[in-house]
């Protein structure tokens, strides 16, 4: 049976001592309330309603499943009532991660727009170079860069993304602009490494491919030192265009193989921004808002 439907029914019969004004109230047949009451009972084994020609009244099993049982309906109505207004208007917290440098470059410029359109969505801001397992942690979405791997987890791409090999002005002066990937080990690299695991840079030129092992004598998982490191004339590095594109602009960079396509894997596909979140996310409304806030922002 529909406990529900039957538990709607027997606290609207509580409260106006009648089924027919019960049915008035809820849009039915006085037949239905009687059934479902008779069902009720039925399914609990005991009599909730003392009935007479004249009145309804509660049986001390009746007060008593009122009384307990009133909670559960105001958590159901509750609930109920959010989810409308959440189609209505999107409101409540929601927990994004992101890497650090992209927080601090894309996404902050935004959020002061983002709050302006949604007022009520509270936004928890997790920044990380880390990896966080969206699966053990309390986060609702994250943005990754590059591609993503997680066939658990539902990716949109938010932005397109464009992976540049740069160095200083003064450095390809004093240590000479290589022609071609394979120069580049004997020059001194910069590679954005993860997890302490060596840093490999993949080239794609039409059918030709080629992968070079990243070597030099810095590295790390922060790109903001790495792209520090380039302007200072310590060496050559890879970076996202959103990252370096103003020094570019400015002639602090150089950007060098501008006809190769720098993957982030042997693969062929093409980088991205994306925003990932876990199927059935009970928070998707939030999430979609969010979406297309990024894709039209930042696509």
């Amino acid at each position: 049976m529909d406990y529900f439907s039957a538990l709607q029914i027997f606290h609207s019969v509580c409260e106006t001592n009648s089924f027919t004004s019960t049915a008035k109230q809820l849009g039915v047949a006085v037949s239905s309330v009687t059934r479902q009451i008779d069902n009720l009972e039925q399914a609990l084994g005991i009599a909730l309603l003392n009935r007479s020609t004249r009145k309804l009244s509660l049986t001390a099993a009746g007060i008593r499943y009122q009384q307990q049982t009133k909670p559960i309906l105001d958590d159901f109505q509750q609930v109920n009532q959010q989810l409308k207004d959440e189609v209505l208007e999107p409101q409540g917290k929601l927990r994004m991660t992101f890497p650090n440098t992209f927080g601090v470059c894309k996404l902050s410029p935004l959020l002061a727009d983002f709050a302006r359109r949604y007022p009520k969505i509270e936004l928890e801001l997790v920044s990380s170079d880390d990896f966080i397992d969206l699966f053990s942690q309390p986060i609702d979405l994250a943005i990754r860069l590059g591609q993503v791997n997680d066939e658990r987890l539902i990716a949109k791409k938010i932005a397109p993304q464009q992976r540049l090999l740069v160095a200083s002005p003064d450095y390809l002066a004093q240590q000479g602009t290589p022609e071609k990937p394979q120069d580049l080990t004997a020059l001194n690299c910069l590679p954005f490494t993860y997890r302490g695991l060596a840093a490999k840079w993949y080239f794609k030129q039409g059918d030709k491919t080629v992968n070079i092992w990243a070597k030099g004598n810095l590295s790390g998982n922060n790109a903001e030192m790495l792209l520090q490191a380039c302007l200072d004339g310590q060496g050559i590095t890879h970076l996202p265009d959103w990252l370096v594109a103003p020094h570019l602009q400015a002639g602090r960079l150089v950007q060098i193989f501008s006809d190769w396509q720098i993957t982030p894997t042997d693969t062929n596909e093409s980088d991205a921004i994306y925003l990932v979140y876990t199927p059935n996310n009970r928070q998707m409304m939030k999430i979609n808002v969010l979406s297309t806030f990024l894709q039209e922002k930042l696509g």
